[in-house]
């Protein structure tokens, strides 16, 4: 992985921006000097002010005999045959915050719903919560988008598929890797990832997965357009220097 560059040798995408984490409830201090903790691709060696996330196809085989299952969406990098990233940075306010474009060709979507016909595929994101210089950390929340924005064209939406089990809401490490989701020879099979333990429904967790499902009709799918944007926001609150802080990023996937 190279960081401070554009691309980066996995299916995800792990993006940064050189901007400070920001204190929210008891506040962060003066002239950015006090940072409680950043959202960062990994514990040390990744980018601060960072999430991993991607489109997963559920039901490609992924190997081992065809027990292993789930597929990431590459990344757009335009360089043909590499697994990399393009993604733009930024900060935003109201509420202040971190921002990452990541670019996702349609074609590669479409290319792999035509390897194996599926009607939605789902967004999967991992972050750890790294601290920063007011001390240990206690009290971690990670929140999920209670909805989403987009712009979308040719009948494609986002949708909600439920609230599930937010067993890894208060996890200081939720990294999501590239890799399969699915092991049907385990029990349970699903393979946690990033944020996502388990997908079990839990009503009134507050804990969102979202999938994207195609336009058209039966058997004559319609998929993204170029330019169409989805973006997701994510708050982490957490205790650190005797205050509650907030660090909140809005992770933009956009089709080209």
């Amino acid at each position: 992985m190279v960081i401070g560059r554009d691309t980066i040798p996995i299916h995800m995408i792990n993006t940064y921006t050189q901007f400070p984490a920001t204190g929210g409830g008891g506040g962060g201090g003066g002239g950015g000097s006090s940072v409680p903790f950043t959202i960062a691709v990994d514990a040390s060696s990744g980018a601060n002010n960072a999430m991993t996330g991607a489109l997963h196809h559920f039901n490609r085989t992924a190997g081992g005999g065809g027990a292993l299952r789930g597929i990431y969406i590459d990344f757009a990098d335009g360089t043909s045959g590499t697994n990399g990233g393009q993604s733009s940075y930024g900060t935003a306010s109201s509420p202040t915050r971190t921002t990452q474009t990541a670019h996702v060709r349609t074609s590669e979507v479409q290319g792999s719903y035509n390897i194996q016909a599926t009607f939605e595929m789902v967004f999967f994101f991992g972050g750890y919560v790294r601290q920063g210089n007011l001390g240990s950390l206690s009290n971690i929340h990670w929140q999920t988008p209670s909805s989403v924005t987009t712009s979308l064209s040719n009948g494609v939406t986002v949708q909600q598929t439920g609230e599930l089990s937010d067993t890894n809401e208060h996890d200081q490490d939720n990294t999501l890797v590239d890799g399969h989701s699915v092991d049907i020879n385990s029990n349970p099979s699903f393979v946690p990832q990033g944020i996502y333990a388990d997908l079990n429904k839990s009503n009134g967790s507050g804990f969102y997965l979202y999938s994207l499902r195609w336009g058209g009709g039966r058997g004559s799918p319609t998929f993204p357009a170029a330019n169409d944007t989805i973006s997701f926001t994510f708050t982490v609150d957490a205790d650190a220097g005797g205050s509650t802080h907030t660090v909140i990023h809005e992770f933009i996937m956009k089709f080209i």
